[in-house]
């Protein structure tokens, strides 16, 4: 049997190319629109249309001629995300990350405007950290919680950012909302985001969010002895984190 998977046909994978350009799409696409997006002939990206339609998988306003996901996924989507284990998804490569380095690796969830451990993977260098499965941190002052305000819209943040309490937990912790905002950016713009001792005095943490969709499944962080954290060490571990957030966002 050949190594690669033998494909039944090309119908199915045709429509999920017309199914994924509608739910990327900025606004409702027509006809044209996705026939020239996904690159298939105009008769056959109708035929498909037309069954996706009789599936309720996509609804087709009548007025304006274009095309929205349908009812029908909902039940899907919901199923999927209540299976979805993102521990047992993201620990292979969180574990690759502290076998590499040594250090602790944290997964966590943004739960009511914290950031709630999931997973802790102690390094076999790592010092002492507070930090336990169940325990929960702010994210204004944490790599991962940074990483996922990082996914939200302008408006999200700014709503969190006038409604938490800037209060300290370490000398370095960010206390104003012009500085927070300045690192939710910074972090948008590179795929990841630092704790540079702020939430415990001398340790550092980079950390991303994954995301994938425009659903966030989690986040997770790299913890490290601020005495540890070289240039050349700060620049491996943004490497692999970055890595592992390409890898297990394909997962999720």
């Amino acid at each position: 049997m050949s190594e690669q998977r033998k494909l039944y046909g090309t119908v199915l994978i045709h429509a999920k190319k017309i199914l994924d350009f509608i739910m990327l799409s900025a606004q409702a696409p027509t006809l044209t629109e996705i026939t020239e997006g996904v690159d298939i002939s105009k008769p056959t990206v109708l035929k498909i249309l037309t069954t996706l339609e009789f599936l309720n998988f996509v609804y087709r306003d009548e007025v304006n001629k274009t095309y929205y996901i349908g009812t029908a996924m909902i039940g899907y989507s919901e199923k999927a995300l209540s299976g979805l284990d993102i521990t047992k998804i993201a620990k292979p490569y969180l574990t690759k990350i502290r076998d590499i380095t040594g250090e602790t690796v944290h997964l966590g969830i943004e739960e009511h405007n914290e950031i709630v451990f999931l997973e802790k993977i102690e390094g076999n260098r790592s010092v002492a950290l507070k930090s336990r499965v169940g325990g929960d941190l702010p994210m204004y002052c944490s790599s991962m919680g940074k990483a996922t305000l990082a996914t939200k819209t302008k408006d999200e943040i700014e709503k969190y950012a006038d409604s938490v309490d800037f209060l300290p937990r370490a000398e370095n912790t960010i206390t104003n909302k012009a500085r927070l905002l300045k690192e939710i950016n910074d972090a948008r713009k590179c795929g990841y985001a630092i704790d540079d001792r702020e939430n415990e005095n001398e340790v550092m943490c980079i950390g991303a969010a994954i995301e994938k969709d425009k659903h966030v499944y989690g986040a997770f962080s790299v913890s490290v002895p601020a005495y540890r954290m070289t240039p050349d060490q700060q620049q491996k571990i943004i490497d692999l984190v970055l890595d592992a957030k390409a890898k297990i966002s394909k997962q999720v």
